[in-house]
């Protein structure tokens, strides 16, 4: 009787498991757009920017929408949609979760236009793919290469690309829908094959809506800005907890590129909603944890008006190949610096993004689930998402003692709950088997490796010179490079290095 059961229970998952199905379909959209214009037929090396030779930008705006068709290509499962626009740089538009209807990546209903990309031209939403040497390359907002597939395996893909011609480098990005998962993955693809260094700067750039309940998820003990800035995370040298969207209502626009804890996720929640997004990838691939605001003064405001009709204001949770986007003054404040992209190199990752619900917040994350702990009082709530089908064992422990185990199918999307109490201020472990997710306040892996330069800020050296300007000739930032190449011969003629470095540029320059 026991072997007819497990039979039939194997028989009704095996069913259940072939009857999951992902589609993809190309669809003609009427979307209002808001479209740009007057292309200069002159490069922007013109205009004193040879970083993007030999492209040119757009310069006229419209004020007014218009009704526009847009090729959109959908992939479906029964957990989630994403839409993907190919002849928007090939950005994933949007994604929902469809038992709640959210959007888990912000989707702009409206084509809005504005000049803010190294072009011109730029939409806000969705997942911006950024390969180049700065944010909104030069594909970005122009049709790309594509094509739709479907794999055997029941998942299916849209795959995106372009040539850069300013490196002559050439990114591919899959967008792929796994039939029984309640995610998407991305999978890069980065060439040079060119015989030179090229400058080295990826950021998949992904927004969220913001609200005043919203709670981001970045682990970490601090915040990095462009130049190396350091500051503690979450909580700031004022004591503002900036973890919380509402605590940033100061100064202007935010980049927090959050460090100092081995991890592979970052995310946000909605506490009224109870609703959440997020990001996993290996943190050896992906250690770059990025989240940029709009200023919540006028200054950020109005980007809400100017980019969206009705959608609101939004956020961006970016994941980077580096720890921060580079900003030009590294060296003097911050061991972080870029690193060439080498002749002949192909460079490949692998990302997963993900809706959440019901579970207050993000603890831990694995490709299989989501877990969020809070600890009060003496007692343990627990709450896990699951995001595949899974068997999994819950067990915690107090002071190494096991105190409560359970085991649950789970299913994309199930929510599982519990309270378990232990002693109070004791060390802690939570574990679910089966799905690879464990939590312990005591075993948090918290990177050794300092993030503020102890070099005197004052101190400045032939080398320190030289080691600036390299960083801002990776950067193809040519004409400060060149004046701290000449900086550093002054102060030592010697200096062999930055003499080759400072005729390599004028003789670019030159090209």
């Amino acid at each position: 009787m026991l072997k007819r059961n497990l039979f039939f229970m194997f028989l009704i998952v095996s069913q259940l498991l072939m009857g999951q199905k992902a589609t993809i379909t190309m669809q003609s959209r009427d979307i209002l757009t808001y479209p740009y214009n007057d292309p200069s037929p002159i490069p922007l090396l013109s205009e004193g920017r040879p970083e993007i030779y030999p492209y040119f930008s757009f310069s006229g705006y419209s004020l007014k929408g218009q009704m526009q068709k847009w090729n959109v290509v959908k992939l479906e499962n029964d957990y989630i949609e994403v839409y993907v626009m190919p002849t928007d740089g090939g950005k994933v538009w949007g994604a929902i979760e469809k038992s709640t209807g959210k959007e888990f990546v912000y989707r702009n209903e409206v084509m809005k236009y504005r000049n803010i990309s190294m072009r011109g031209p730029w939409t806000s939403g969705g997942i911006e793919f950024n390969f180049g040497y700065i944010g909104h390359n030069p594909s970005t907002c122009v049709p790309v290469d594509y094509k739709t597939v479907e794999n055997p395996d029941g998942s299916v893909s849209c795959i995106v690309g372009s040539l850069d011609l300013s490196s002559r480098t050439k990114w591919i990005v899959e967008v792929r829908l796994p039939k029984d998962k309640a995610y998407f993955e991305t999978y890069a693809t980065w060439s040079n094959p060119t015989p030179l260094p090229q400058t080295y700067y990826n950021w998949m750039t992904a927004a969220a809506v913001v609200t005043e309940d919203l709670e981001f998820a970045y682990p970490g003990s601090a915040a990095i800005g462009h130049g190396g800035e350091w500051q503690p995370w979450p909580v700031d040298s004022k004591g503002r907890n900036i973890a919380w969207y509402k605590n940033n209502n100061f100064e202007s626009s935010k980049s927090y590129h959050v460090v100092g804890e081995f991890n592979d996720f970052m995310g946000g929640y909605y506490h009224n909603s109870k609703f959440g997004f997020g990001h996993w990838a290996l943190n050896d691939e992906m250690p770059g944890h990025k989240l940029w605001l709009w200023s919540l003064a006028r200054d950020g405001g109005i980007w809400e008006d100017l980019l969206t009709d009705s959608d609101g204001q939004y956020m961006e949770y970016q994941a980077g190949r580096m720890f921060n986007q580079y900003g030009g003054s590294s060296a003097f404040q911050t061991p972080i610096s870029q690193t060439p992209f080498n002749p002949g190199l192909t460079d490949k990752w692998h990302e997963i993004w993900f809706p959440v619900k019901e579970i207050g917040g993000l603890t831990d994350v694995s490709p299989m689930g989501v877990m969020n702990i809070e600890a009060e009082n003496g007692k343990l709530e627990i709450g896990i998402n699951s995001l595949s089908f899974a068997q999994g064992k819950i067990i915690v422990k107090s002071e190494g003692k096991v105190v409560f185990t359970e085991e649950k199918k789970f299913k994309p999307m199930d929510v599982y709950k519990t309270s378990v109490n232990v002693k109070q201020n004791a060390d802690y472990e939570v574990a679910v088997e089966g799905m690879d997710l464990l939590y312990s306040p005591s075993k948090r892996v918290i990177l050794k490796r300092p993030f503020v330069s102890e070099m005197p800020k004052d101190l400045v050296t032939g080398a320190s010179l030289y080691q600036e300007g390299m960083e801002l000739k990776e950067g193809r930032i040519y004409l400060k490079a060149e004046k701290l190449f000449k900086s550093c011969i002054l102060k030592d003629p010697l200096y062999i290095d930055a003499c080759s470095s400072h005729r390599i540029i004028l003789s670019e320059n030159a090209v």
